[in-house]
């Protein structure tokens, strides 16, 4: 049983090692181009997560029920050339909550991406440290055979 376990130590421990080393590699490749944009996609979430920008959002959302009506009721005081531009507060609305979101994913996204290495350095460790067990295990087993024989 001992072996059985020793064989299991062994083998995932190297599947684990295969992985995270996999993974570390493909990391390795793009982790500098990735966090070139790490100031940009804070800037970006630090403007759409400001009070000024949710404001705006939540303004736009208010009249977007509305647009249409200050759309057909502006030709009448002589300000006809606005409608149009009233007319897209719903999807400019739309829009805004999108960056929004997107900006905020983008940003854990970084936050994730910068902490994967750490990450996977423990998965090498756990995989080594596996392996070593299994082999510990493995070895005690069969000396014990020895011996009874």
């Amino acid at each position: 049983m001992t072996s059985t376990t020793g064989g299991f130590f062994v083998g995932f421990g190297l599947c684990l090692l295969l992985v995270s080393l996999g993974a570390s590699a493909a990391l390795g490749q793009y982790y500098s181009q990735i966090m070139e944009w790490r100031g940009e996609v804070e800037r970006v979430y630090n403007i759409t997560h400001s009070p000024d920008y949710r404001s705006a959002i939540d303004a736009l959302d208010a009249l977007s029920p509305y647009a249409t009506q200050i759309a057909d009721a502006l030709p009448w005081i002589g300000l006809g050339w606005l409608a149009d531009y009233i007319r897209r507060i719903p999807r400019a609305a739309t829009f805004m909550r999108q960056v929004y979101n997107s900006s905020e994913s983008a940003y854990y996204a970084m936050q994730a991406v910068e902490v994967t290495p750490v990450y996977l350095q423990y998965g090498m460790i756990s995989g080594l440290f596996l392996i070593i067990v299994g082999i510990i295990l493995v070895v005690r087993t069969r000396r014990k055979g020895r011996t009874l024989r």
